[in-house]
């Protein structure tokens, strides 16, 4: 695990701007070509330079969320078997209940999880299927929100 980016008012506000123009929900943009072009933005405008982990650290902990909602992302099938093998490789992976992409312990897990499991699966996957075993994809129901009655002024 690297150490985390320190940003100043400014390099925030870049690290925002990227995020908003990137248009992909947080938990669905790492290992997608948006995340790369995000990460070398920020690079050029702050002039830092930083690893893809330490990129998506900053974003969890200096950018609001934005109006991107997520979008229809693949629904990575497991067996029951599987699902347990792959929460057990996150909880031995995991530092302080969390991983991170682009971290060594993720790649451990993806290897791990390989292994055990006799899983192909590709880092974006692997961090889908975690995104999907921890319930961040429940897709909200529409409700139909009865529109608010409005009272007939009479002129008294």
């Amino acid at each position: 695990m690297r150490l985390s980016l320190k940003l100043n008012a400014i390099e925030q506000e870049h690290l925002q701007e990227l995020y908003d123009a990137a248009g992909i929900a947080r938990d669905e943009l790492p290992y997608t070509p948006q995340f790369d072009a995000l990460c070398q933005g920020f690079q050029d405008r702050a002039f830092k330079n930083a690893e893809p982990e330490q990129v998506f650290a900053a974003l969890l902990k200096y950018v609001r969320s934005s109006t991107c909602s997520s979008g229809e992302t693949t629904n990575i099938v497991l067996t029951t078997e599987q699902t347990a093998q792959l929460k057990d490789v996150v909880r031995r992976h995991a530092r302080a209940g969390r991983i991170l992409p682009y971290s060594s312990e993720f790649d451990s897990a993806v290897k791990d999880l390989q292994s055990v499991a006799k899983l192909e699966l590709s880092p974006r996957d692997f961090w889908l299927a975690i995104c999907q075993l921890q319930g961040r994809y429940r897709r909200s129901t529409k409700r139909a929100v009865p529109a608010p009655e409005v009272e007939e002024d009479d002129g008294e």
